[in-house]
């Protein structure tokens, strides 16, 4: 099995591509990045799960503020 990725820009190329791998009957499977500026980072699952995670942490209030940065360990609350 060989696998081939292609980075696309347009939603009309997009779609154009799907057709023909379908008509052709060639398998695949499609990920788009939630990343507004299309950062790869996104991409790998571990990463969004991190910040899905952190995400959680701060509605739940597990959090540690500090309010200075020159004085962190005397500033942590």
């Amino acid at each position: 099995m060989e696998r081939i990725t292609i980075e696309l820009k347009s939603k009309n190329k997009r779609e154009m591509l799907l057709k023909i791998l379908d008509a052709v009957g060639i398998p695949y499977s499609a990920q788009e990045n939630p990343s507004p500026s299309g950062d790869k980072w996104f991409l790998e699952s571990g990463n969004t799960q991190m910040i899905e995670r952190g995400i959680a942490d701060i509605k739940a209030g597990r959090v540690t503020k500090i309010n200075d940065v020159d004085n962190i360990w005397e500033s942590i609350l």
